[in-house]
């Protein structure tokens, strides 16, 4: 007999439901584990050479319980991207007419630095996945971000009219060239390695890094007098 049947009934729903909430919690953290794990392993070698059982070793689970929380290997592969999107794009939210460019590039740069110090997996896993043509997310590149860029390159285009961006800048290569400069830290850090001794883990480095990147593209749009 289960121990909560000899509870009254308001106890023993109680006790049910605190059950309930903490299976929910492990649930949870098996998830986020897991998800976790499958960064790791598809960060360094992609889809198709990612392995299940080796995702399965690092969350520490068996690997059929993988198929408790998703279909298949892509409906993993692709949750994992979908959440590393969701991240990678939130700080180019920000830009908005109502800010000065300078101050709101500069927020921006200092952002997109952070996510590849902190978050460098995330960015090599997109990188992979664009390299070899965006076979999973083609729909989400050529929709929403396409439609946020698109907003957002509109956000640079009126800095412009109003004088305050050179209008020789390019409002779209210049969100893809800020992405491409503060990603090359993360998805090349042995490069930068192997050239300047350190990469974004070494905090003079990454001081230097902001400082030169905020430099280098603040000079290239804002107008000079």
């Amino acid at each position: 007999m289960h121990k909560s049947d000899d509870l009254p009934y308001n106890l023993c729903f109680h006790f049910n439901f605190l059950n309930l909430l903490m299976e929910q919690k492990k649930s949870t953290q098996k998830r986020h584990q897991l998800l976790s794990a499958a960064l790791d392993v598809f960060s360094l070698y992609g889809f198709n050479g990612a392995s299940l059982d080796e995702i399965a070793q690092i969350a520490e689970m068996h690997k059929s319980n993988i198929f408790y929380y998703y279909e298949n290997k892509e409906a993993l592969y692709v949750e994992v991207l979908t959440t590393v999107l969701q991240k990678w794009l939130a700080p180019l939210q920000m830009l908005e007419t109502e800010l000065e460019p300078e101050e709101a590039i500069t927020n921006y740069l200092l952002q997109k630095i952070e996510v590849s110090r902190t978050q460098p997996k995330a960015s090599r896993l997109f990188a992979l996945e664009v390299i070899q043509g965006a076979p999973h997310i083609l729909p989400i590149l050529k929709g929403p971000l396409k439609k946020l860029v698109k907003r957002k390159a509109k956000v640079i285009s009126m800095w412009q009219e109003q004088g305050k961006i050179s209008k020789e800048i390019d409002p779209e290569l210049l969100i893809l060239n800020i992405w491409a400069v503060t990603q090359n830290y993360a998805d090349f850090a042995t490069q930068m390695e192997m050239v300047t001794g350190k990469t974004l883990r070494n905090r003079s480095m990454q001081q230097r890094c902001i400082q030169h990147t905020v430099h280098m593209m603040l000079y290239g749009v804002i107008p000079r007098p």
